[in-house]
């Protein structure tokens, strides 16, 4: 998303009032994300009370602090000798915030330094008891601790995704109470588990389970946060693209130049090692003996065999065909070409699974009878432990998972395409109904969000830069083939992005200045924001009117607004309010996985996403197309939902089109019908090929990603804040919508480390910085998402992925005595970034639960007719309908 957040918060002239955009449509469905660990905090009573206690007297301090210094310079003033020494004396103190000596806290002082003192007072006992009990209670939240590690959903998730943090957790189990200088290590990565596990709803495994609901006047509230141990089930498969390709290549021998020549296989794929850049393509060659890396010239033949097998494994006869017209070769030399690519291992047949059945097992027996009948115990032993994996305790799984590695050598020893077998495991529950009860207004204050988002959708930039690009490079009203310039234009697509700004949109942008506009809009959107926020001063939340934002929707440009769009919002309920964590791409992409487990269970998710899939894509004609490609990544299984796919080999035949009347681009069939390629998968879209990357700039809606509290931060930098102060930003909200949370730049003051303190000095220190900076117990450490990674191409987005891995956000408890132990080590191994409120926080007994609700925009320009109610007739259909009474 191309928009400064750091600019002036300056009064534009205002425009003519458009015409009021349609509504943005509540989805019928939407997607719980629930932790089975219930949540509870650390922190034993004492401990709690001692340091609130702290806390509340540092507070009370800076209150006054002030007014304290105030006071004694004009008792300074008036007094002589001792009493003037004794005076100034406090005042430094006071100022800086040091322990008076016993003998100036008595005394008949003015009434602010009474109370700074009093408070003082408060705070030398609160210290005390904290620094007298501070080994008793770490020893009890230890005892915590390792009562919370022995739940078994907790323990299954480690034993498939961190059997080192499992043995660890095993270990602290059974020495807690006296541990050891190894188990006292391994507590930072046992909490930073335990934490993710209690509040981050990101499914993975049984960390969190997953389920679909539909809006129902009976049905449960958004903030019941319920989960049922007894209706979740756990599915569990392997990586079918890995296990795919270890099965292939199960009793296959090396296609050398002679094997080649006596006949092609019937369809091939491109070595999935493979990876190019603008002069030689570097891939690994399996042989029989060992493997070794290839370099190998990236020649125009070769390019364009890459391009056509981009897609995924395509028919030989097909391939062979498109080659033979791209290059004019004769058909003896393509086939002669295919044979050599194959013998050097830049081909490889294709896979002998199709990577999207449900159960991929009973089919891979089928080929393993025919190439490798001595592999089938092993098979059947693979079958076993997975099936045993998913139904044992802890214990069960250490066992299965071990036998799984042992099956997995067995089959990787029998394989040209050795691969680790990969286990994923989602838990899910039974189809829901919820109710709006208590958010009624809260969700249709996020109809105005999703609104105002939506003029920051990325795609919307991209969108103009590709068609601009297309018209620079082949010309205005051109028709090429889709597969011959996907490559060009994404390079110039990222390129033109990294340098866009309002200076360059002109000429990147379509002549009608439709990106110029949407930049400036844009700008003054974040304004808008900034205003908000520097009138609401030091108050710790700043009030924005949903209706006023969602005004901005109405004045994005018609150019942006031909295709229909959706999005996902990620929220949390909390007392009324629904707080905003993420906003995606909508129509179910976030759920796509789960719609085969959702109808083994009895619901219709799927049937009611695929309705509301053909609206979006069809609402600006055009035959929708689904790509069913799992393009090496496993998250983008699923069930069929479309009935018209989409084969690797059909996209040789699409074409974009250029309306020089629009200055739009269409994908075009060979016969000039427009067609509309979707994928319904739920990987990142800038790790598809570029194609499919293509077809989804010019028909989806993309993830967002605004921040305007990081501009407020770099605006007040540049007004000449300190950069060494800890910097506080308030708690945006609109309406009954939790934009942003409250949010700490921590500054020289924030005790990071211990250093020469001891840990019950340190977590004092830590203390008295929440104090004066108004900081709760419960934070969550974040890293800002920088700069877009496409930017850098597709390494960039790859290393980008596993940065972000690294960052996630992490909950930290501060009124806990060991996670103050291990915070040191928790913020070096992340990169830079603040604290933000945890909200909501943990709440004893309850479960974190967050939710994927989503909203349908229609397409066309602003005043027009109604939309029907996305995906089928909600039960609710007036959801997002503010009830009587609630004035703006």
């Amino acid at each position: 998303m191309s928009v400064d957040t750091s600019v002036e918060p300056t009064s534009p002239p205002q425009p003519a009032e458009p015409a009021r955009a349609s509504r943005p449509v509540l989805a019928d469905t939407l997607l719980m994300r629930v932790n089975p660990l219930p949540g509870r905090r650390l922190g034993a009573p004492g401990l709690t009370v001692a340091l609130r206690a702290l806390a509340a007297a540092g507070t009370d301090a800076a209150k006054v602090a002030d007014q304290a210094c105030d006071e004694l310079y004009e008792v300074a003033g008036r007094a002589t000798g001792r009493d003037r020494h004794r005076a100034l004396q406090l005042r430094r103190d006071i100022h800086n915030q040091r322990d008076p000596a016993p003998a100036l806290m008595a005394g008949d002082w003015p009434p602010a330094v009474a109370a700074w003192l009093d408070a003082r007072q408060r705070s030398l006992l609160a210290r005390a008891a904290l620094t007298a009990g501070h080994g008793e209670l770490v020893a009890h939240e230890r005892a915590v601790l390792a009562e919370l590690c022995a739940a078994e959903p907790f323990q299954l998730s480690l034993a498939l995704n961190s059997p080192q943090v499992l043995d660890a957790v095993r270990r602290y189990r059974s020495g807690f109470a006296d541990p050891s200088a190894r188990l006292r290590k391994s507590e930072r990565g046992i909490l930073q588990h335990l934490t993710r596990a209690m509040v981050r709803t990101s499914p993975l495994s049984r960390f969190t389970a997953v389920g679909f609901a539909h809006w129902s006047p009976q049905g449960r509230r958004l903030d019941a946060g319920d989960f049922d141990r007894r209706s979740a089930r756990a599915f569990v498969s392997l990586d079918r693209a890995l296990f795919g390709a270890v099965v292939t290549g199960a009793g296959e021998r090396p296609w050398d130049a002679e094997r080649a020549a006596a006949g092609l296989p019937a369809v091939v794929e491109s070595n999935r090692t493979l990876r190019a850049d603008d002069s030689q393509v570097r891939f690994v060659r399996r042989l029989t003996s060992g493997a070794t890396l290839v370099s190998a010239s990236l020649t125009r033949p070769l390019s364009v065999l890459l391009a056509l097998t981009a897609l995924g494994p395509i028919r030989t006869e097909a391939l062979a065909a498109e080659l033979t017209a791209r290059l004019g070769l004769p058909p003896a030399r393509t086939a002669g070409f295919l044979a050599q690519a194959l013998a050097a291992g830049i081909l490889q047949p294709g896979p002998a699974l199709d990577e999207q059945l449900a159960d991929p097992l009973p089919a891979a027996r089928a080929v393993l009878r025919r190439q490798d009948p001595d592999a089938l115990p092993v098979l059947d032993e693979t079958e076993r432990a997975l099936r045993d994996l998913a139904a044992g305790g802890v214990s069960g799984r250490v066992a299965a998972l071990t036998r799984l590695r042992r099956a997995e050598a067995d089959l990787n020893a029998r394989s040209l395409r050795p691969a680790r077998l990969h286990v994923n495991e989602d838990l899910v529950l039974p189809p829901a109904q919820v109710t709006d009860e208590g958010y009624g207004a809260a969700l249709a204050d996020l109809a105005d969000v999703t609104s105002f988002l939506s003029v920051f959708d990325r795609h919307h930039e991209v969108r103009a830069l590709l068609c601009t690009a297309f018209a620079d490079r082949y010309g205005p009203g051109t028709r090429v083939g889709l597969l011959d310039a996907a490559d060009d234009l994404v390079t110039m697509v990222y390129r033109r992005e990294t340098s866009l700004s309002a200076a360059t949109a002109e000429d990147f942008g379509p002549p009608n200045g439709a990106l110029a506009e949407l930049l400036a809009l844009r700008s003054e959107a974040v304004g808008h924001v900034l205003r908000a926020v520097d009138a609401a001063g030091g108050e710790p939340e700043a009030a924005l009117d949903p209706a006023a934002l969602a005004a901005f929707a109405d004045r994005v440009p018609a150019f942006f607004r031909r295709r229909a769009a959706s999005y996902a919002l990620l929220v949390q309920p909390a007392d009324g309010r629904l707080v905003l964590n993420d906003c995606y791409g909508g129509r179910n992409l976030l759920g796509s996985r789960f719609l085969g487990p959702d109808r083994e269970l009895g619901g219709d998710t799927a049937e009611r996403t695929a309705t509301r899939v053909l609206r979006q894509f069809g609402s600006a004609g055009g035959t929708v197309l689904e790509d069913r490609g799992l393009h090496n990544a496993n998250i983008n299984h699923r069930i069929p939902l479309l009935p018209d796919t989409l084969a690797p080999e059909d996209w040789a035949g699409l074409h974009l089109d250029h309306d020089p009347a629009t200055d739009t681009l269409s994908l075009t069939d060979r016969d000039g019908r427009t067609v509309v390629p979707v994928t319904c998968g739920m990987k990142w879209s800038e790790l598809l090929p570029a194609p499919l990357r293509i077809a989804m700039w010019l028909a989806d809606s993309g993830r967002v990603t605004l921040d305007p509290l990081a501009g407020v931060r770099v605006r007040r930098l540049r007004a000449g804040e300190p950069a060494g102060h800890t910097m506080v930003l308030p708690r945006l909200t609109a309406g009954q919508v939790v934009l942003e949370r409250r949010r700490w730049y921590p500054g020289d003051d924030f005790p990071a480390e211990a250093g020469a303190l001891g840990e019950a000095e340190h977590l004092i220190a830590l203390t008295d910085w929440r104090a004066a900076h108004d900081v709760p117990e419960e934070v969550l450490a974040k890293t800002p998402l920088g700069g877009l990674p496409s930017r850098e191409g597709d390494d960039g987005v790859r290393a980008y992925v596993q940065a972000r891995r690294r960052d996630k956000p992490q909950y930290l408890d501060l009124g806990s005595a060991l996670t103050a132990r291990v915070l040191p080590r928790l913020l070096d191994r992340r990169s830079p970034g603040y604290l933000e409120e945890a909200l909501p926080g943990v709440r004893p007994g309850r479960h974190a639960v967050e939710w994927a609700i989503e909203y349908d925009l229609p397409a066309g320009d602003a005043g027009g007719p109604p939309p029907e109610p996305s995906g089928g007739t909600p039960a609710r259909p007036d959801a997002t309908a503010r009830p009587e009474g609630d004035a703006r």
